[in-house]
């Protein structure tokens, strides 16, 4: 988990900015926090829970920059060449680019685009082999795109109601690590396909 604490400390450090206030909503700093799904690009990655927390401030006519951390796992199925049964942990550190198209007291949809620092942990699952024989898996950290489109429905003039639907573009690198008492330790490099799909769904405060 030391890299959940290290992602939360440095979002919380960044400066972040967020989404205009629609008509009736004061433009001002923004605090947000969603929960989705995440559906995995590479075939033997299972969707996973997604959760995580935001912050924005606008610095220009309906643009804004945003900084958000966020959270998911994903059930890895073993093939061949990939990882093993086992569980991938994934948490971006976001920067986004946020763009509204439209300013009224209904709906306001919104685009936004930027880039991530991506920390991942596998945790293999039970593998059989011989007492002689221990294997691993690892998966690199590393930059990634993001960028996406959502829309919000102001509820007040502090509170808003916002749907994402994201891309998170990241192939990372990685190893397989054989130990064998007999023969040493041997690695075999690994590419992991860590491209994935969000749906969220959240609340917008402003302050």
């Amino acid at each position: 988990m030391e890299f959940v604490m290290r992602g939360i400390a440095a979002a919380v450090c960044l400066l972040s900015v967020a989404l205009p206030p629609a008509a009736g909503q004061t433009r001002s700093a923004v605090v947000h926090g969603h929960a989705g799904y995440g559906f995995q690009e590479e075939g033997n990655l299972r969707p996973g829970f997604e959760t995580g927390f935001g912050f924005a401030y606008p610095f220009a006519e309906r643009f804004w920059i945003s900084v958000e951390f966020s959270r998911w796992t994903t059930v890895s199925k073993t093939a061949a060449g990939l990882l093993y049964d086992g569980t991938v942990a994934v948490a971006p550190i976001i920067a986004c680019l946020q763009a509204e198209f439209l300013d009224n007291r209904f709906f306001v949809p919104y685009a936004f685009a930027g880039a991530a620092f991506v920390f991942a942990r596998f945790e293999i699952g039970p593998i059989i082999t011989i007492p002689e024989i221990r294997i691993d898996q690892t998966v690199e950290d590393g930059p990634a795109l993001y960028f996406g489109v959502g829309s919000r429905i102001p509820f007040s003039r502090t509170v808003s109601f916002s749907s994402e639907v994201s891309y998170l573009h990241r192939t990372a690198g990685g190893e397989t690590l054989i130990q064998d008492m007999n023969r040493g330790l041997s690695r075999t490099p690994l590419v992991v396909n860590l491209r994935t799909v969000h749906i969220k769904f959240g609340l917008r405060v402003y302050l």
